[in-house]
């Protein structure tokens, strides 16, 4: 692997939370997503390989998702979703408003992760039949043992909890 495709490797490593927020907010398939994110690796080697100019890794990526995204929208006409390229649009542009606090977003993502350090186990599988998995809460209340009701006011006091936990280590960390 050459040394610009391993820079580019971890420009991408680090990029793709934020780029597969980006497809599922587009798309609500997990699958899909998951496919474009790897079809955009992928176009990301080739460009390495062949010496395309790439200045910010991120919203470069985010470009050639769009353009997949689009190209499936007219292709398949998928299901319910409506094909909108402003809508596509404005929502590139947020991301890449989004990049110019991405130092902001990295340090809560880190102090979320500091935070799920000190869940329960068993707080911790609900979180991650919920949202790891994407289970619908019926089937999360389901595998955890718990009625509907309880498995969703369980969810919802973990993710005050853990709101709470990253926004004491935010305050924390700001402080001189």
């Amino acid at each position: 692997m050459n040394e610009r495709l391993k820079a580019l490797t971890a420009e991408f490593l680090a990029e793709r939370h934020t780029l597969m927020a980006f497809l599922l907010g587009l798309l609500r398939d997990p699958a899909l997503a998951e496919e474009i994110l790897q079809e955009v690796w992928l176009r990301l080697a080739e460009a390495a390989e062949t010496g395309q100019p790439i200045e910010r890794t991120g919203p470069w990526c985010r470009g050639v998702a769009k353009n997949l995204i689009l190209m499936r929208w007219r292709d398949r006409r998928l299901g319910k979703v409506l094909f909108d390229q402003d809508l596509v649009e404005r929502t590139e542009r947020a991301f890449d408003e989004q990049d110019r606090h991405g130092e902001h977003w990295s340090r809560r993502r880190e102090a979320l992760g500091r935070c799920l350090e000190g869940v329960p186990e068993g707080s911790r599988a609900l979180l991650h039949l919920r949202y790891e998995q994407g289970l619908p809460l019926a089937q999360v209340a389901e595998r955890s043992g718990r009625s509907l009701d309880g498995a969703t006011m369980a969810l919802s006091r973990l993710r005050k909890d853990l709101a709470d936990c990253i926004n004491r280590r935010m305050n924390t960390e700001e402080r001189p």
